[in-house]
C-alpha cells in the first residue's frame, strides 16, 4: 500500500507568498490546539506556515479541534490525516516533505511558548548563518505543570535535558531534541529520519548525530516549555519499548553511543548475574512515591541501563 493511500492532506493557502518559517508538528492522540493558538499570536505569524500531521489518532473530535484551531492561524496551514499509526519518524518525514520555506521549525504538540518573540528569536538566528545550519533552542519545564504523578519525569528532564546552550554545545549532536529544532530546508532534504526506528526513543538522537556529521549545529537559548510530562508507569513503559531502538543506535553510531553514560552502565549490567532481578527492584523503587526523589531518579537510570544491559547480554555484545 502506498504512503499516499495511508493519508490525506487538507491545505489552506491564505497567501501566494512563500512562508519564511514552516512550523511542523506531529500529533498522536494529543490535542495541539493550545500550541496552535499560541503560535497564532506570535510576532510575524502571518509570514509563517503551520503543518500538522495526525499520525492515525482515529479521533474525529480531535481532527475537528485541530481544524478549528488552524482556521485561527493567520498564515498558511496544512493538515495531513494519517489513517494508521506509522510512528514519529514517518510523521516528521511527511511534514518535512510538504514544507516550502527556507527554514523549518520542528516542535512536539505538547510544547508551549514562553512569549510572542519565540519565532523572531529564530529569525534573528537564521540571519546570522552563512549557510544551511541546524539551530537548537532547547526546552524547559513549567514547575506549575508538575504533579505528583509526573514529578519523576520532570526531575529526569531537568537533570538530563533542560540544559543551557553552553552545556549542550559541548556535544551538539547529542542534544538535538525534536521538541524544538529550527533548521534550513537543505538539511531536511538531505537527512531524513530513519523510519526503521519503531515505537519510542532514540530516533531524534540518531537524526541529530547524522546532521552534525554534515552540517553545523548551533545551540541557543530559545527554549519552549514542555507541558506533556509522563507519569512514572508511562516512562517505565517507554524505556522498555526503547530497547531495540537503542541497539539500532549502537549499530549506527558505535563511537557516539560508547561516550554515553547509559551505555557504560548497560555494559556493566550486561555482565552482572541476576540483572533481571536488579531491573525488577529498580522498577519498583522508581514507582514508589514514598522513596526520596533523587533515589527514585537513580532507580530509573538503573532500570533503563539494566534493560539495555540485559539485551546486550542476549545479543552477545
Amino acid at each position: 500500500m502506498s504512503s499516499k493511500s495511508l493519508e490525506k492532506m487538507i491545505a489552506s493557502r491564505r497567501s501566494h507568498r512563500t512562508s519564511d518559517i514552516d512550523i511542523c508538528i506531529p500529533v498522536y492522540k494529543t490535542d495541539p490546539t493550545p500550541l496552535i493558538l499560541q503560535l497564532a499570536q506570535q510576532n510575524g505569524a502571518e509570514r509563517a506556515a503551520l503543518r500538522i500531521y495526525d499520525d492515525g489518532s482515529g479521533d474525529p473530535a480531535l481532527i475537528r479541534s485541530i481544524k478549528d484551531a488552524l482556521a485561527r492561524f493567520p498564515g498558511r496551514t496544512t493538515l495531513i490525516e494519517g489513517f494508521e499509526n506509522r510512528g514519529r519518524s514517518v510523521a516528521r518525514n511527511s511534514l518535512l516533505a510538504v514544507a516550502e520555506g527556507d527554514w523549518l521549525l520542528l516542535m512536539d504538540c505538547d510544547m508551549r511558548l514562553p512569549g510572542p518573540g519565540f519565532l523572531d528569536a529564530y529569525r534573528a538566528a537564521a540571519k546570522e548563518q552563512s549557510g544551511p545550519c541546524c539551530i537548537v533552542g532547547g526546552f524547559q519545564i513549567d514547575p506549575q505543570a508538575v504533579t505528583s504523578a509526573t514529578r519523576l519525569h520532570a526531575l529526569q528532564s531537568m537533570v538530563s535535558d533542560c540544559l543551557p546552550a553552553q552545556v549542550r554545545s559541548a556535544d551538539p549532536g547529542r542534544y538535538v531534541f525534536t521538541s524544538n529544532i529550527f533548521m534550513h530546508r537543505a538539511i531536511a532534504e538531505s537527512v531524513r529520519f530513519d523510519e526503521g526506528f519503531n515505537g519510542w526513543g532514540w530516533e531524534d538522537v540518531d537524526w541529530g548525530l547524522r546532521i552534525v556529521n554534515r552540517y553545523p549545529v548551533q545551540h541557543i537559548d530559545n527554549p519552549a516549555v514542555h507541558i506533556g510530562l509522563d507519569t512514572t508507569p508511562s516512562i517505565l513503559r517507554k524505556y522498555m519499548e526503547s530497547v531495540q531502538n537503542f541497539l539500532r543506535m549502537l549499530e549506527s553510531h558505535p563511537d557516539a553511543v560508547a561516550r554515553m553514560p547509559i551505555y557504560r552502565w548497560a555494559c556493566q549490567f550486561s555482565r552482572l548475574p541476576g540483572c533481571g532481578v536488579l531491573v525488577f527492584v529498580a522498577r519498583g523503587c522508581a514507582n514508589a512515591q514514598v522513596v526520596p526523589p533523587r533515589v527514585r531518579l537513580l532507580a530509573l537510570k538503573v532500570y533503563r541501563a539494566g534493560l539495555y544491559g540485559s539485551e546486550l547480554h542476549r545479543a552477545g555484545h
